[in-house]
């Protein structure tokens, strides 16, 4: 089925893709990925090529690329096998970790000691990041799917990298709203945050064009397992979790998520989202600032806080839409999912219930709607407090 791009016009333009100073044992490796590996994934789907196969092909490319002790002391280019690595990984996934090959296990267990900051794992930073970073420098873009898909998933993970700098600058928008002195323009602030969280919902909003097949296709290389870490999931984008603290306090399962999620943000993000998770706690966030009186806005920066909750409400929405749409198996028939009827639970849900789990390994329903609970209580706070102020 022809897909149109996701994110048509949001891509570099086309160019014929440079070359990368990479050591040798570096190209080999990052040559099969980009190359090989969905073909041979493509192959074992028609059960053309078995696990033992593709696992002796890729100990021949390991052994030809001198994995057992690579001589990397770049960081950078560390970070770039390290993905090549756990792509060759990836493909193993469906299988279980039984299936995982020791040759390549090692190979990534050798990087990891040579390189601490390095994942042992597929991240988000990785994934997304790095591979971003990578096809707009050089044309290289990794992903498990051939032809048509392949350009749905690459669409996939470029969306992310390329929409996360509007939710970025919301928050710093808005944060600087909290710092002493405050702004002299205030409502200036406000506004901008607002124009980029709106900039960043119909960003995300573009994943809704993205097929429940398509998006299966790739998402299976990406399923954690049992005993083992969490996957890439777009639950670990960092900015999204930076502007939500600065909005609205943590509450008691938004911390559960926080603490088991600070080991697969990327690794700049984990200092930041520490900091502004205690500091949000204290009451350093948007809401207490305009509860207590600290945050004085004038009538229309009011109105226009209130319109970041509704587009940050819009986006949590969006998101949980397109989620039901890919991931129908992690909802009920009879759940009702319109604000009315997230803002009437009685408060959040566990997010480690038995439920279906998402790439992130939390509940997909339950994360998803506690999302939304949280910013619908908080707005319906600030609208109360504004209305009596009146």
């Amino acid at each position: 089925m022809k897909q149109e791009d996701l994110f048509s016009g949001m891509e570099n333009p086309a160019r014929t893709p440079s070359s990368e100073s990479l050591p040798e044992h570096a190209l080999r490796i990052r040559d099969y990925v980009l190359s090989e590996l969905p073909a041979d994934l493509s192959a074992m789907s028609r059960q053309k090529l078995t696990y033992r196969g593709l696992a002796e092909k890729q100990g021949r490319v390991l052994e030809e690329a001198g994995a057992g002790a690579f001589p990397v002391d770049d960081p950078a280019v560390a970070r770039v096998t390290q993905l090549d690595l756990l792509f060759m990984l990836g493909g193993f996934l469906p299988a279980g970790p039984e299936a995982f090959p020791q040759p390549l296990v090692d190979a990534i267990a050798s990087q990891c000691a040579r390189h601490p900051t390095l994942d042992p794992h597929m991240s988000y930073e990785l994934l997304i990041d790095v591979n971003c970073e990578q096809w707009q420098r050089h044309g290289h873009m990794r992903v498990f799917s051939e032809g048509e898909l392949g350009r749905l998933e690459r669409d996939f993970y470029l969306g992310h990298h390329l929409a996360e700098p509007a939710v970025r600058t919301a928050f710093d928008q808005l944060s600087s709203l909290l710092s002493e002195p405050a702004p002299e323009n205030l409502a200036h602030n406000v506004e901008e945050a607002y124009r980029k969280l709106e900039e960043f919902r119909i960003d995300m909003a573009r994943y809704g064009r993205l097929t429940k097949e398509a998006f299966t296709s790739f998402r299976r290389y990406h399923m954690g397992y049992e005993g083992g870490p969490r996957g890439a999931s777009g639950a670990f984008m960092p900015s999204v979790q930076l502007l939500e603290l600065v909005l609205v306090p943590p509450t008691e399962e938004y911390e559960v998520y926080l603490d088991q999620s600070m080991p697969y943000f990327p690794v700049w993000s984990r200092p930041l989202i520490a900091e502004r998770r205690a500091m949000s706690a204290k009451g350093e966030n948007i809401t207490q600032a305009v509860l207590d009186g600290r945050l004085k806005l004038d009538q229309q920066a009011a109105s226009t806080l209130l319109g970041i909750f509704d587009k940050f409400t819009d986006f949590r929405m969006v998101h949980l839409a397109v989620t039901r749409k890919l991931i129908p198996e992690a909802f009920r028939e009879t759940d009702r999912m319109t604000r009315k009827d997230i803002a009437a639970q009685p408060g959040e849900r566990n997010i480690l219930s038995g439920d279906t789990l998402g790439t992130s390994g939390f509940s997909v329903r339950n994360v998803l709607t506690n999302a939304v609970h949280r910013l619908l209580a908080a707005r319906q706070e600030i609208e109360a407090h504004h209305a009596a102020a009146l």
